[in-house]
């Protein structure tokens, strides 16, 4: 038996699946509809018949027995139309029960995908106005002027923006700052679609083509806060402690899950570097 992919959704399928059935049985009931009407119509027919002709002539005796083969028929059909109509109403009655019971979980699932992506926006889009913005003023204007912008965008919970791609989101908001030409030269070629990458997947070498292209847009992005250290005598040190940090399993692990901001981030972090804090000494970083 064919092992499902890591990121199957056994619950997605089993929901496809019982959507399936009752589609399934819809048709069955329907199609079984048409024949009991038929049927229907050939007893009626055979008993007028019946009436029309003599009790006990030919006509009557055929006429009698193709009623009854019609009303056999008309039985048999109308039991399938009876017992489709309730299998669909269990399955139906099934799949409501289980979409209750996951509501509150579907909801709190939602919440957190919708403030990860949230967080995934503004965070990026402030860096970026923190690093290509030099005129004080302008800076807190923007910095105002998106976290305005960004409330605003977020705040309607029946527009589901956390399943836009994030990327898109981010360019959207940077053309209505005014930033679009800004956003276009410092987002680079490898932001990801969604606030949390699925995992690599494909052959062997599109797996590691994914996970190098990951690799390459996070060291990126740790090598920007590590060039807003106070002292470049700090970032050779720091280079040596991301190269091991790279090669290290949780790692490995983060870069086929986690954003690039995020395992920017938490590398950042690892090394004893305060992201986006400029002027903050770092701690000696553990080379191994």
């Amino acid at each position: 038996m064919k092992a499902p992919p890591d990121d199957f959704d056994i619950q997605a399928h089993c929901r496809s699946l019982a959507l399936q059935q009752m589609e399934m049985l819809t048709e069955i009931a329907e199609l079984s509809m048409q024949l009991v009407r038929g049927e229907g119509a050939r007893a009626l027919d055979a008993q007028a018949q019946v009436k029309a002709a003599g009790p006990k002539s030919d006509e009557a005796v055929a006429a009698r027995a193709e009623a009854r083969e019609a009303g056999l028929a008309f039985t048999r059909f109308a039991r399938t139309v009876h017992q489709s109509l309730a299998q669909r109403a269990r399955a139906a009655d099934k799949l409501c029960a289980q979409d209750r019971a996951e509501t509150p979980d579907r909801l709190a699932a939602r919440k957190a995908r919708r403030d990860r992506h949230r967080d995934e926006v503004q965070d990026t889009l402030r860096d970026m106005i923190c690093e290509e913005i030099e005129d004080e003023g302008r800076f807190n204007a923007l910095k105002d002027d998106l976290e305005e912008r960004v409330d605003g965008l977020y705040e309607d919970q029946d527009v589901q923006v956390e399943d836009r791609p994030v990327g898109s989101v981010m360019a959207g908001v940077a053309c209505g700052l005014g930033l679009s030409e800004t956003w276009q030269r410092w987002r680079g070629e490898e932001w990801p679609g969604t606030p949390r990458p699925a995992r690599p997947a494909g052959s062997p070498a599109e797996i590691r083509a994914i996970r190098a292209k990951r690799r390459k847009a996070v060291t990126a992005a740790v090598e920007r806060d590590f060039a807003e250290c106070a002292d470049p005598a700090w970032i050779p040190a720091l280079r040596a402690g991301l190269a091991v940090r790279l090669q290290e399993p949780d790692v490995i692990e983060m870069l086929d899950t986690e954003t690039i901001a995020t395992a920017a981030n938490r590398l950042c972090r690892s090394l004893g570097l305060s992201p986006m804090v400029y002027g903050f000494k770092p701690e000696a970083p553990d080379t191994g």
